[in-house]
C-alpha cells in the first residue's frame, strides 16, 4: 500500500468542510511551510507566487480516481530534516484566510490531517448520511487557553488549489535528510544554506538591475566590473 500522503483521498477518510477564518489563523499563530529544490525556488520567485506545482487525487464513488492541480504545504516544521526539499519557504498563515477546505483524516503510525482547498459548493462525499457536513477546524488541534497547537506527533498537510503570493515570506536552507522525489541524494543544512545564499544574491543582482541603480553603481565604481563579492553572512542564517 502507498504511504498516506500519496494515496487518493476517499470517503473513508472524509470528515467535512470548513472555511479558514482569521480567527483560526490568530489562534494557531503559526507559519505555513513549503519545501522545494533550487530550480523550483527560482521558478517560484520568477513567477512571484507559489503556483500549482503538483497534484492531489480523489477516489470518486462513480468515476474512479480523479487528480487535479495543487500545491502541497503544511504546518509542521521538521527539525530533524525536511524530506521534500532543501529550501524552505515560510508564509504568513493568513494567506489561507477565506479559503474553503475539505478535511480528511488518516491514522496509521501517526495521525495525519489533510486540509484540501475546495471552493465548489457541491458535495463530493457524505458523512454518516449527512450530505454537507460543516466541521470546526479547531477540533483537530489541541486547545491551550486562547490558542491552538498541533497534536503531538500529528502531521498537518494543506493542499492549496489557488496560487499563494510571496508577500511576507522567508526562505531558508534546511537539512534535507533524504529526498522523497529523488531529485537529489539529500543535503546537509550547511549545503542548503549556501544554495539559499546563492539564489538570494541572484535576486539581489536582478533587483538592482531592475531598479536602475545598478548602472549608476557601476558608473561610480567601474573597478568592480567582473569582480565577485563575498558577503559576511551569519552561520545560523
Amino acid at each position: 500500500m502507498e504511504p498516506d500522503y500519496k494515496r487518493p483521498f476517499d470517503d473513508s477518510d472524509f470528515r467535512g468542510y470548513f472555511r479558514w477564518s482569521n480567527a483560526l489563523t490568530k489562534q494557531l499563530g503559526m507559519r505555513l511551510y513549503h519545501a522545494c529544490h533550487a530550480d523550483e525556488l527560482r521558478e517560484i520567485l520568477e513567477d512571484g507566487e507559489l503556483g500549482l506545482r503538483s497534484e492531489w487525487a480523489l477516489e470518486l464513488p462513480e468515476h474512479g480516481t480523479w487528480s487535479a492541480p495543487g500545491s502541497w504545504t503544511g504546518l509542521n516544521y521538521f527539525h530533524q530534516g525536511n524530506r521534500y526539499g532543501p529550501l524552505l519557504l515560510s508564509f504568513p498563515l493568513n494567506v489561507l484566510n477565506r479559503r474553503n477546505f475539505m478535511v480528511f483524516r488518516r491514522v496509521s503510525d501517526r495521525s495525519r490531517y489533510f486540509f484540501i482547498q475546495y471552493e465548489a459548493r457541491i458535495p463530493i462525499y457524505s458523512f454518516k448520511k449527512k450530505l454537507w457536513r460543516n466541521v470546526k477546524p479547531q477540533s483537530y488541534f489541541l486547545h491551550r487557553k486562547n490558542s491552538l497547537s498541533m497534536a503531538p506527533g500529528a502531521i498537518y498537510e494543506i493542499v492549496v488549489t489557488e496560487p499563494i503570493g510571496l508577500d511576507g515570506i522567508t526562505i531558508k536552507g534546511v537539512k534535507h535528510s533524504s529526498c522523497i522525489s529523488r531529485k537529489c541524494g539529500g543535503l546537509k543544512a550547511s549545503e542548503s544554506r549556501r544554495i539559499a545564499q546563492s539564489i538570494a544574491l541572484e535576486r539581489l543582482h536582478s533587483w538592482m538591475k531592475l531598479s536602475g541603480r545598478y548602472e549608476e553603481f557601476l558608473e561610480a565604481f567601474p573597478d568592480v566590473v567582473g569582480e565577485s563579492v563575498d558577503l559576511d553572512l551569519p552561520d545560523d542564517l
